[in-house]
């Protein structure tokens, strides 16, 4: 018995011993870490001594948080005291288009790429405000652990001076490519056709708009090309290949508006299988065409007003906002001001989407431009054969119609006339024959053989009629025909035209 009792006795001190080598080991490690800390808490305060004394921001960065800032920094983003930014997400504080080139330094480390070490981003400020910044990274240890050291410093001042530089360079650029036009060309410009002192106006006020980045309504009836000029605009901005967005306002239910417009996320409702961009999104960096913009309810001129005045909106189904970049462009055959005092469109909608104003004149008010328009439809996109040209009295016909539907009706008679042969305008003029008088008839041709006296009169029957087509202007006529003004007159000489 005396014996067991020693073994138990020996074996609990044994056991007792061990327990206490145990303590005094995490004892150890305890102390060791309060040492490492107080350390590293020492090494941190000497190292922003040092960093609050120098003019750059200082940042560490660790799992894509701050560990450690300077006052610089803070001061950069809005906030008083470096302890708001600590332990907060970095990206957080990046604006929305420079997010992805701010991960690409961790995705590189990931990868095991390399990646740019000097960087201009866009950064949030504490008021929502954004700020330039300019800086530099490197990859450190900190606690075994890889981090990133980011110096930055404040360039907003001069980044705005070279973006507003670089703007007006553009403008500059975009202004003498468009008086590069000369004044005898001014009858078509781009895809646009007239040369009437109402087209002119609308030519200069094109130039003008696409030199600038302000809204534009553009007014018109039905089929006096409204997009036309809208496109134009685009085409001649610096906005050019970004992207152009048309949107027929009035084709689009408000039950589907938000969606349509501001797109949703996947899982928003019912059917939404995947995320779609609303136009807003395809419009980014680039030009949204709202056609028919008078045909907007109010709750939808409520709803847009917002992505309009300050380039946020919300997905459907989403908590995030969007920011885009988009110039707006809209057209209408409504009067605008009426319907604001009618109370049909809000007066603030109004205001914004029209700082300036652009009225196409309808085909009737320039009807000198008709001929010109028909030669343009005659042989556009291949149509109509060589040499063919409309004959004075169906050009009569033309000029002396009304044109209720403007060019695009136009457009169709001309199309209809290449086709069947006959000028109808809407049955108006059904089953009426055309006179197919541009070249000379069999008998003519058989009155004689000699091939100088044929060549010569159908030369002359060729310049008479172009001349019936332009009401003998002779400078329309000498374009037409694709001749110096100078020939034409010697041969209206020649052959003696009267």
């Amino acid at each position: 018995m005396e014996k067991r009792e020693k073994i138990d006795k020996g074996s609990f001190l044994k056991e007792e011993k061990n327990l206490l080598n145990v303590i005094a080991e995490r004892i150890g490690r305890i102390i060791e870490r309060i040492d490492t800390k107080k350390a590293l808490a020492e090494s941190e305060y000497r190292y922003r001594i040092l960093t609050d004394h120098v003019a750059d921001g200082v940042a560490v960065i660790q799992d894509g948080r701050f560990v450690f800032i300077n006052h610089v920094v803070a001061s950069m983003l809005g906030y008083d005291d470096v302890s708001q930014l600590r332990g907060k997400m970095a990206v957080d504080f990046v604006s929305l288009d420079f997010r992805q080139h701010f991960q690409q330094p961790f995705k590189a480390i990931d990868t095991g790429k390399t990646s740019e070490k000097t960087f201009q981003w866009k950064c949030i400020k504490a008021d929502g405000s954004e700020i330039w910044v300019e800086g530099h990274f490197n990859e450190i240890m900190r606690e075994g652990n890889l981090c990133f050291l980011c110096t930055v410093r404040d360039i907003t001042e001069a980044k705005l001076r070279e973006i507003a530089m670089q703007q007006e360079a553009e403008r500059l650029q975009i202004e003498n490519r468009n008086l590069r036009t000369s004044m005898s060309e001014r009858y078509k410009f781009g895809s646009i056709i007239g040369w009437t002192a109402g087209m002119q106006k609308v030519y200069n006020l094109i130039s003008k708009t696409a030199a600038s980045d302000t809204n534009v309504v553009i007014y018109g009836e039905s089929g006096t090309g409204k997009e036309l000029v809208a496109q134009t605009i685009y085409d001649r901005s610096s906005l050019y290949k970004k992207g152009f967005v048309p949107v027929n306002c009035g084709a689009i239910p408000e039950t589907i508006f938000e969606s349509e417009f501001f797109g949703y996320r996947k899982g928003a409702f019912t059917g939404a299988q995947e995320d779609k961009h609303g136009f807003f999104d395809l419009a980014n960096k680039g030009m949204l065409f709202l056609d028919e913009v008078g045909e907007l309810t109010l709750n939808m001129q409520v709803k847009l007003l917002r992505a309009i005045e300050n380039g946020e909106f919300t997905p459907v189904g989403d908590n995030r906002a969007r920011r885009v970049d988009t110039r707006i462009v809209a057209a209408t055959n409504r009067n605008l001001i009426n319907m604001v005092d009618k109370g049909l469109m809000r007066e603030d909608f109004f205001y914004r989407i029209q700082i300036i104003s652009i009225k196409i004149p309808p085909l009737r008010e320039r009807k000198e431009d008709i001929p010109l328009l028909v030669e343009h439809f005659l042989h556009s996109n291949g149509n109509g054969k060589k040499g063919q040209h409309i004959s004075g009295r169906i050009m009569d016909e033309l000029c002396n119609h009304d044109w209720p539907g403007n060019v695009r009706e136009l457009q169709n008679v001309m199309h209809r006339y290449l086709i069947l042969g006959n000028l109808d305008f809407f049955e108006r003029y059904a089953g009426r024959p055309v006179e197919n008088d541009h070249l000379p008839s069999r008998n003519q041709q058989q009155e004689t053989n000699d091939y100088n006296a044929a060549t010569q009169s159908l030369e002359k029957d060729l310049i008479t009629r172009a001349l019936e087509t332009t009401r003998w202007n002779k400078s329309k006529t000498a374009t037409m025909l694709g001749i110096p003004r100078r020939t034409l007159y010697r041969k209206i000489e020649k052959f003696g035209i009267r």
